[in-house]
């Protein structure tokens, strides 16, 4: 914004954004899709009794990315790079915490959330399925989806689409190329999701001009637990994202 003229400037960051919003609302229905490919009703009801579990997820990490890229940009403005690496590093690692946190009681109490969700006899191995490989990627899910938003902070817009693109990719192959059904969809979201935290750590290491996940930036003061952890935009955004399932 300080180096082209406004027009030209908009059009660049907001062109790719609304390329990577519309490739989030294929990929939001892609499992589903592919699932459905299959001719089984059943491995498509279990993919939707548990899709509160990835709602969740993204939840998260629209509340760290959306809320951590705010004052991430705040401070680029106000050139205080400290405060710029404060809100990076701790979206990163809140989210990581958090996945690990969420991965741990989806492995361990798998049997009640999914009687929660109304799994009966013949969706419940489905839905098990399904369930165990996207608990072991909520670090990864969580994490590249909220780096997606501090890079666009950035103006690193065409990056935030790295994760979406991957697991599109990866949903035909393992769900109808190797058979893998409902399960091959959350193994294609985490994979996906994998590569993409691969790509957002070697951006934040060594391509970042501003952005940093050293831990020794990691802090709860002036603000940043504050302004990243807000429960009210927490809320909003699992009701958003709840929407864009229906």
């Amino acid at each position: 914004m300080s180096s082209l003229p406004v027009p030209k400037a908009v059009a660049k960051m907001a062109i790719p954004s609304v390329i990577s919003s519309l490739v989030t609302v294929v990929y939001n229905m892609a499992d589903t899709f592919f699932v459905g490919q299959t001719g089984d009703p059943l491995q498509v009801a279990a993919v939707s009794l548990t899709n509160p579990i990835f709602i969740l997820f993204m939840a998260f990490a629209n509340m760290f990315g959306m809320d951590g890229s705010a004052p991430a940009s705040m401070a680029m403005g106000g050139k205080n790079e400290k405060r710029m690496k404060q809100a990076s590093a701790f979206a990163t690692y809140a989210s990581l915490i958090v996945g690990v946190a969420l991965a741990v009681i989806l492995m361990v109490f798998m049997m009640p959330v999914l009687n929660m969700f109304r799994a009966n006899e013949q969706t419940f191995l489905y839905a098990k399925g399904y369930t165990f490989h996207i608990a072991y990627g909520a670090p990864f899910i969580i994490w590249s989806a909220a780096a997606s938003f501090v890079v666009r902070a950035e103006g690193a817009s065409k990056e935030a689409m790295i994760g979406t693109v991957a697991n599109i990719v990866s949903d035909p192959v393992l769900i109808s190329g190797m058979g893998m059904g409902a399960a091959g969809a959350a193994v294609a979201t985490t994979i996906g999701n994998i590569l993409a935290s691969i790509y957002y750590l070697w951006y934040f290491l060594k391509k970042s001009k501003y952005f940093s996940i050293s831990i020794q930036y990691v802090t709860c003061k002036d603000g940043i637990l504050s302004g990243v952890c807000d429960q009210q935009h927490f809320v909003g955004c699992f009701m958003d994202e709840n929407q864009k399932t229906d």
